[in-house]
């Protein structure tokens, strides 16, 4: 008996041996790719995903003044090297509103006749898709991008006098580009 099993453990090795011979090995390409970058600034994580609360706009407000008060946003840039670039714009995208020029539009919601402009620090309008105004980045290794956001009624719903009020969502993505 131990000779069978002597024999036995002879024999596997072989056959072992035998079957890795016929294995055929499939390789192939591995391209790898990427940048390196000497990124001037980060944006701070509280403002790449933020919410800001619009706040309660009377429909009566719209038509007397055209747009509720303009409520401040700060898009926060952390780590920065100085001297790296001297200022920062910022380009605002989103769903265009159709009745006024460079606005945002509601994404969501019941509220009809208005959208929602974006300003600058110096409360001049930004339309979407054109960079604003530059905002000198100084040698801090933080800085405050200062905003306003206010909703403006449609000039056709406030001669008509007819804003539906409701609650509302809009959406604005943002880049900032560096020089």
């Amino acid at each position: 008996m131990l000779r069978l099993v002597y024999f036995g453990l002879l024999i596997i090795p072989l056959w072992v041996s035998a079957a890795a011979d016929d294995l055929e090995l499939l390789g192939g390409a591995l391209n790898l790719h990427g940048r390196i970058i000497d990124q001037p600034c980060l944006v701070s994580p509280e403002s790449a995903d933020q919410s800001v609360d619009m706040g309660v706009v009377d429909v009566r407000e719209l038509y007397s003044a055209g747009a509720g008060a303009q409520v401040p946003f700060v898009i926060r840039l952390t780590n920065c090297k100085p001297g790296i670039f001297r200022m920062a714009k910022v380009t605002f995208s989103g769903s265009a509103d159709q009745q006024m020029s460079g606005a945002l539009a509601f994404s969501a919601g019941s509220a009809k006749g208005a959208g929602i402009r974006l300003y600058d620090a110096t409360q001049s309008p930004l339309d979407l898709g054109t960079p604003s105004r530059g905002y000198v980045l100084g040698n801090s290794t933080e800085n405050e991008l200062n905003f306003f956001a206010r909703v403006e009624g449609h000039p056709d719903a406030i001669a008509a006098r007819n804003i539906k009020p409701g609650d509302y969502t809009a959406v604005a993505n943002f880049i900032v580009a560096y020089e």
